[in-house]
């Protein structure tokens, strides 16, 4: 073999160890396991808990002994919880991206910089991912299962749902109270009291002032699925005030029990309001604390306010 030969074969090999460097950087050996998947389709039935975990904080979701479900020891929003248990019992078409753990951190699916979501039943982890950053398409993001190398481009409502705040997976219900178990009200805003009375369909101060029926109805209507607009951060606390608050409102049924007493703390264009008896604070906008808790000229006969006085 003469040495033009030689050389022929040595730039081949160079040529060939290239191409094989690349694939390995680029591909990867395809050496998983769990081809096409990364996450199974589950039923709501075989999980009891769900993790969402990063390195800025951890959104846990527990199912109760009394089968409701709390998320980070609150209460959660049914809505949010059906959308959770129809994402991950959905059929989710991937688009094979990736298959070397060169470029997880890239993506966003390492062990780190990725959202490692983890579905388990009692001690036991049935499934587990990690969603990495946004894909290409709308409403994609790339994923991988947490025991394989292979990345996806995952389409599926899970997607969107892994950055979900523990703030989205709360329950915002306030109060829900129907305008015709209201009997009586109380109003305090800034130090001064007035009070109202319904009988039959009309309502009146309690000092026998009559009273605009209908303004009554608009504001009674206020207290009908009273939804919180967002929650106070943990840095919020302490600025928020209920001693004394800034208003108060209390509804009593036609036996004089309570039906809710509210309390409302001014802060930026909205309100902080907590039940008179204590439990969670919720953020209302300021003009639904308006017409909740209206300025007495408001809600007499005759008057022409809109209760945002």
């Amino acid at each position: 073999m003469n040495p033009k030969q030689l050389k022929r074969i040595a730039i081949a090999l160079v040529v060939l160890l290239f191409f094989w460097g690349m694939s390995e950087i680029l591909g990867g050996k395809r050496d998983d396991t769990e081809v096409g998947v990364v996450l199974p389709a589950l039923d709501a039935s075989e999980f009891d808990g769900v993790t969402f975990a990063t390195d800025s904080g951890t959104t846990v979701l527990t199912r109760t002994v009394d089968n409701s479900w709390m998320v980070n020891g609150f209460e959660t929003d049914q809505g949010a919880l059906d959308e959770l248990f129809e994402a991950v019992g959905e059929s989710v078409e991937l688009e094979l991206v990736a298959t070397s753990a060169l470029v997880h951190e890239r993506m966003g699916v390492d062990s780190v910089s990725g959202i490692r979501v983890s579905f388990v039943r009692g001690n036991e982890t049935v499934a587990a991912a990690i969603f990495g950053k946004s894909g290409s398409e709308y409403g994609s993001r790339y994923a991988r299962s947490a025991a394989a190398n292979f990345v996806y481009l995952y389409t599926g409502a899970l997607a969107n749902l892994v950055t979900r705040p523990v703030s989205g997976w709360r329950d915002k219900r306030i109060i829900d109270i129907s305008a015709d178990s209201v009997f009586r009200v109380t109003v305090e805003r800034s130090g001064e009291q007035y009070s109202l009375v319904r009988t039959g369909a009309e309502w009146q101060f309690e000092t026998g002032s009559p009273a605009d029926s209908g303004a009554m109805h608009r504001m009674l209507g206020r207290f009908q699925t009273l939804d919180a607009s967002s929650f106070p951060e943990e840095a919020q606390l302490d600025s928020i005030d209920f001693d004394p608050p800034d208003r108060q409102v209390t509804l009593f049924n036609s036996s004089g029990d309570t039906l809710t007493s509210l309390m409302f703390d001014s802060t930026n264009a909205a309100y902080w309001v907590q039940q008179a008896s204590g439990g969670y604070i919720y953020r209302i906008l300021a003009w639904q604390a308006d017409q909740m808790v209206p300025a007495d000229s408001t809600v007499r006969a005759g008057a022409e306010g809109t209760g945002n006085e």
